[in-house]
């Protein structure tokens, strides 16, 4: 699989990456892998036409990787288009592991999308990273209001199954984010 994902990251593929999250179920990504380690790989995510932020997936759940006429004329209609020209990540992410990539990401102060989508542990949590255990992320969550919890919610590494940063959704929402007023 390392090989099949090194070889699209140096062709500039956008590529269609299948992964199970577990047992049962299976998430699809569309984007262009930008980097990857032993164990996490780096794309940069595309939304119809455009680029659109980043997502670190694990390894470890990526069952295949498809590049085939679809994504080899989507990939030509974003070169006509011009929307290639902001292709890429202005920062290092150092994806040896979740912890890595997350101190990466905290020390970037940037806002995080951490998904688990397994059928037993459905979660979406947005917000600013508050900690960055051994074992667990922390996150303090903000709800569809901008209202950030009052503490975080800690996420164990092993049930991650994407991790996105810098989208416009995150991005624009987290301008927005707001403490709640203390009860009188």
């Amino acid at each position: 699989m390392k090989e099949k994902i090194r070889l699209h990251k140096e062709a500039g593929h956008r590529v269609k990456i299948y992964s199970k999250v577990s047992k049962n179920k299976e998430e699809t990504r569309n984007g262009y892998i930008l980097d990857f380690s032993d164990n996490l790989i780096l794309i940069q995510q595309t939304d119809d036409f455009k680029l659109d932020g980043y997502a670190i997936l694990p390894i470890s759940q990526v069952q295949k990787i498809r590049y085939n006429r679809s994504e080899k004329y989507f990939n030509k209609i974003m070169q006509w288009e011009n929307r290639l020209e902001t292709l890429g990540i202005k920062y290092p992410i150092d994806l040896d592991n979740w912890r890595s990539a997350f101190k990466s990401l905290k020390a970037l102060d940037l806002k995080v999308i951490a998904e688990c989508e397994s059928e037993v542990i459905d979660s979406f949590t947005i917000g600013p990273i508050a900690k960055v255990g051994k074992k667990l992320i922390h996150i303090t969550y903000f709800d569809a209001a901008g209202y950030l919890d009052d503490g975080p919610t800690s996420i164990d590494y092993e049930s991650l199954t994407r991790v996105a940063f810098d989208s416009e959704y995150i991005n624009i929402f987290s301008k927005y984010i707001r403490q709640r007023k203390a009860a009188k």
